[in-house]
């Protein structure tokens, strides 16, 4: 019997979360975005019906998933290193910090993942890419700041983020 934290870190591990970092740059190849972005576009790809107009999530929703959002930077690190080694993902040094960009060979490796959730997970990358790619980076730190606390109301961490803890 699996345990509750193993469930967890097989949906949020460097490889899951990179693989969901991946199709959001994909689907916005040759753009790229900064860490902190990303982490905010994996929460929202995983759980999009956390927002009115959203679809569906990907996950179910859960007591505390809004903590997530804490937990997800290192995971996202890992993963953005893995798929970075492959060639897939591009690290670049930009005045402004740096930001991770898919590669030509992305979209090719993306189009042979035709299992059920692969292809939910580039529907849901399209949904996100067109709806937040005018948004900055703060607009969207923004809206987790105002939001935050109403995604699994039971979240105790929302006065935290909503003081500036840097996402």
């Amino acid at each position: 019997m699996m345990n509750e934290a193993a469930e967890f870190s097989q949906y949020n591990g460097p490889l899951e979360v990179g693989l969901r970092a991946l199709a959001v740059l994909t689907e916005d190849y040759p753009s790229a975005y900064s860490l902190q972005r990303l982490v905010i576009l994996d929460y929202l790809i995983v759980h999009s019906d956390d927002l009115n107009f959203g679809p569906v999530g990907l996950h179910p929703q859960t007591p505390h998933r809004s903590g997530e959002l804490l937990v997800r930077r290192a995971a996202l690190e890992k993963g953005l290193l893995l798929y970075q080694s492959k060639g897939l993902i591009e690290r670049k040094f930009m005045e402004n910090g740096v930001l991770y960009s898919a590669t030509e060979k992305s979209g090719s490796f993306m189009d042979v993942l035709n299992a059920g959730y692969s292809l939910k997970l580039r529907d849901r990358a399209g949904w996100l890419v067109d709806r937040f790619k005018e948004q900055s980076d703060q607009a969207l730190s923004e809206l987790v700041r105002k939001e935050a606390g109403d995604w699994g109301a039971e979240f105790e961490m929302a006065p935290a983020l909503k003081k500036g803890l840097e996402l």
